[in-house]
């Protein structure tokens, strides 16, 4: 999975086989930080015409609510455009972090036509994400 962007605070993996795009936070990321990043995530989900989205906030820390408010009322309308089906979200350690994502998810989740699931480990968000069955237990 090559990494296509990387700050001290984050990596952008390009799944080309599954036409996934993973956003795995690194650390805590100020506002000026997480705005330009998500849009370079939409740069690159553009770019890539990706149909699955893995948002990987295991260790990302709590969103402040003026970054919820500009994630829900700028952000998702154009990540609404990507035309992604699956949107897999990997929660974070940090509780306020999953308040905060729960939050904005809930506002999104009207105006967004995607498919949502929550996961704790990554490499069942990236197969749920990218369309590749699960596989059966006998």
């Amino acid at each position: 999975m090559p990494v296509v962007h990387h700050t001290p605070f984050i990596r952008l993996h390009h799944h080309p086989t599954e036409a996934t795009l993973e956003t795995e936070w690194l650390d805590f990321v100020n506002s000026d930080d997480l705005r330009a990043t998500l849009d370079e995530a939409l740069r690159l989900g553009r770019q890539h015409r990706v149909q699955g989205w893995v948002a990987n906030n295991v260790l990302l820390r709590a969103i402040r609510p003026a970054d919820q408010d500009w994630i829900n009322e700028v952000w998702f309308p154009e990540f609404a455009q990507l035309q992604v089906k699956r949107l897999a979200i990997v929660e974070s350690q940090d509780g306020l972090n999953r308040m905060g994502i729960s939050t904005i998810m809930q506002r999104a989740t009207a105006h967004v036509p995607f498919d949502l699931q929550y996961f704790a480990q990554a490499p069942e968000a990236r197969r749920w994400a990218g369309g590749v069955p699960t596989p059966a237990f006998n």
